[in-house]
């Protein structure tokens, strides 16, 4: 299963490791189930994603992939605001998506 670090786009802060908040997952793990998965773990309430460019003023995550080339060596993220570890993750990782949140109509 691929292991997706989600990083905020408005704090520039991790905000979600697959790794931690997946792992009973059986499914498809895209970067939009990571995002919906997050928010399931941390009770929000629901919202859709959508794919957008990278340098969207209106992204929410940026979606790195952490399971690929030399960044298996990143330890599960436990403190998300620092600084090393967004750095290893923003060189290390491969960048796969930007993702756009939106409200769901209820």
């Amino acid at each position: 299963m691929p292991r997706y670090i989600l990083i905020d786009r408005n704090s520039g802060y991790i905000f979600g490791d697959t790794a931690d908040y997946a792992s009973g997952f059986d499914g498809a793990l895209t970067p939009v189930t990571a995002a919906k998965l997050l928010d399931q773990s941390l009770k929000n309430p629901d919202y859709s994603y959508r794919e957008i460019e990278r340098h969207d003023a209106r992204a929410t995550y940026d979606i790195y992939r952490a399971d690929t080339g030399g960044s298996e060596a990143i330890a599960i993220v436990q403190d998300g605001q620092d600084p090393e570890t967004i750095a290893a993750v923003e060189s290390e990782c491969r960048y796969v998506a930007t993702l756009a949140r939106e409200d769901i109509d209820r």
